[in-house]
């Protein structure tokens, strides 16, 4: 993976390089799945995932249900450990439960995510155009991307 430039920390890096390696490339949304982790994760101030639970709003295709890899990622919450649920939806969101007792929703912003369904959906984007756009969400500011709810 290549540097990224913009506004990003250490800790993002690491855990998109490691989301990259498991998905297989990089792309937009692997990199969402991942900034909406680490939110959900910060918000509710889970030191860990062992009462963490993740609920993944999104369509369940490509390019959109790579989220789900990084959300798998960035929580190590999976379907498989039952700490992962996936809902069908329009939007692409995820709400974090911690312990019973606290959650947030993390929601990407209508307008960003409409602008990535053209770019990608309307042509055949090359692989360098997927991994540009990668880099891109991965430098947003957060409050551009991003709608959190439950804070």
């Amino acid at each position: 993976m290549a540097m990224f430039k913009g506004n990003m920390d250490a800790e993002l890096m690491i855990i998109i390089k490691k989301a990259e390696d498991f998905h297989g490339h990089l792309g937009p949304f692997l990199v969402i799945g991942v900034r909406i982790s680490l939110i959900g994760v910060r918000e509710l101030g889970a030191k860990n995932n062992e009462g963490l639970r993740v609920t993944v709003m999104t369509k369940p295709f490509i390019p959109f249900a790579c989220v789900v890899d990084g959300i798998q990622v960035a929580t190590h919450c999976t379907m498989g450990n039952k700490k992962l649920r996936l809902k069908n939806s329009s939007r692409i969101a995820a709400r974090f439960k911690f312990l019973d007792e606290k959650q947030v929703t993390v929601t990407v912003n209508s307008a960003v995510l409409n602008q990535l369904k053209e770019k990608l959906l309307s042509k055949d984007p090359s692989p360098e155009e997927i991994q540009k756009l990668a880099k891109t969400v991965a430098s947003m500011p957060e409050e551009e991307l991003f709608i959190i709810k439950g804070r």
